[in-house]
């Protein structure tokens, strides 16, 4: 696959698909090679990641840095076909791509990519999105993890979540069965406790905390500012209030109120 066919197929931005192609015409794909096939392998990940910038040299926007990535997302289609993995979950899991391409868009005026450091998960094909999730693959004490992360477009109905667990335990047992049984774990703001005392209760979220058993929470987290108000460095009085939970979220935290980054397991084992 050609890196305009991968874009025109996650329809990645007119405006970046432009900044992409000029890129292509520039960059020495034979010097950073060995960068790129390392970025395909999770032990080298970080290592990898820094010399290819320090190989691209000045990447402001991201743009070189992206092109690289993109072109590694060619090589990772092959590896899809080759396995079986339908073309959906393969476009739904790079979209990730023109997803936070756009958010930087809607956030500060221009798009920039600065998510490198993670989307050697999709490259590697250890995160996959399947439904309204995202799925990551990994080991952590010799121990088979599945780690859920929510996307912001994830449309928070529980019927749609439970849909999305047992394609995702259907998924992992033909393409990745050592990963059967393993626990999904979810670590993240939503399912903070003390939201229950700014969300109604009836709302998605507190409905989606009632399917994890409650772990290890962290009190003095900002980690929800990231992804509520897109940064923790904004003054309590100056965060926006453009969506509602913002604006419910503004006076309790106004208050002394904090939102724990909290860790659960998924309570659903249907083998």
């Amino acid at each position: 696959m050609k890196l305009i066919e991968l874009c025109n197929m996650l329809e990645i931005q007119k405006e970046v698909q432009e900044k992409l192609m000029e890129c292509e015409k520039h960059i020495d794909f034979k010097g950073v090679e060995k960068e790129m096939e390392q970025m395909k392998h999770p032990e080298c990940w970080e290592g990898a990641l820094e010399r290819l910038k320090s190989l691209l040299g000045s990447d402001e926007d991201g743009m070189k840095i992206l092109t690289c990535q993109l072109e590694c997302v060619c090589d990772t289609y092959a590896k899809y076909e080759k396995l079986g993995i339908s073309k959906e979950i393969f476009i739904d899991t790079m979209k990730f791509f023109p997803r936070f391409l756009q958010d930087h868009k809607d956030r500060h005026g221009s798009y920039r990519y600065v998510w490198a450091w993670w989307v050697v998960r999709q490259i590697s094909m250890v995160e996959f999105r399947i439904g309204e999730l995202e799925y990551e693959i990994r080991m952590e004490n010799h121990k088979h993890l599945i780690d859920i992360h929510i996307p912001a477009d994830a449309d928070m109905t529980i019927s749609k979540l439970r849909n999305s667990y047992l394609e995702a335990l259907e998924f992992f047992k033909k393409y990745y069965p050592e990963f059967i049984g393993a626990d999904m774990v979810c670590s993240s703001w939503l399912l903070a406790p003390s939201l229950k005392h700014v969300l109604p209760e009836n709302s998605k979220i507190l409905q989606f905390q009632k399917s994890f058993d409650i772990g290890i929470m962290e009190d003095d987290s900002l980690g929800f500012m990231d992804w509520i108000y897109g940064s923790r460095n904004i003054p309590i009085e100056e965060l926006p209030e453009n969506t509602s939970l913002q604006r419910k979220l503004k006076p309790y935290l106004r208050n002394g109120g904090k939102i724990e980054w909290t860790s659960g397991t998924l309570i659903l084992n249907p083998f």
